[in-house]
């Protein structure tokens, strides 16, 4: 006679857990990529990005050019565009190549925002581009997330507010 071996609680090679529900890895955590025409490609996570010094951003609204604005004052947190660029190290062999450097941000669905290098490095708009992640300290809302653009200095914000921002990367246009 063999005797019955004792059910564990999340027993091993098998679909289901010892409770009869079936066992799935948790959901990945959603991800923004920054590569392109960098050396170090980076995948972040809402985590990581928090620990790459994430700041509140002032109360960003939506306009845009025809229609004005959309909503309210909405409070963000999130990275500065260019500190993410600069953790990617752009791939730069020459020291004009800067010049020649477009920053493209796209979203799930394909919309895309542009930026010149200069503009992001040597200007007030750059001081102003945040990839932020969460809104009032709470994940952003379904039709935003899991992450967005934003260039607050922008007169209308609304053509370069990414929703469900992707990826950014570095072009190299000549």
């Amino acid at each position: 006679m063999n005797p019955q071996p004792s059910s564990p609680a999340w027993p091993g090679p098998g679909p289901m857990c010892g409770h009869g529900l079936r066992r799935t890895a948790p959901p990945p955590r959603p991800q923004v990529h920054i590569g392109g025409w960098v050396r170090r490609p980076v995948a972040l996570d809402a985590q990581a990005l928090e620990a790459m010094g994430a700041e509140d951003v002032p109360g960003f609204v939506v306009r845009c050019t025809l229609d004005g604005a959309h909503g309210g004052p909405r409070p963000m947190r999130g990275v500065p565009l260019r500190r993410l660029i600069e953790h990617a190290e752009p791939a730069f062999g020459e020291r004009p190549d800067f010049k020649r450097t477009a920053v493209v941000a796209e979203s799930a669905d394909g919309y895309r925002a542009l930026f010149s290098w200069g503009e992001l490095f040597h200007t007030q708009v750059g001081e102003g581009v945040y990839l932020a992640f969460d809104c009032a300290r709470a994940p952003l809302d379904a039709h935003t997330a899991p992450f967005a653009l934003l260039s607050l200095h922008d007169t209308h914000t609304g053509p370069r507010f990414v929703r469900q921002l992707a990826s950014v990367d570095l072009h190299r246009l000549w």
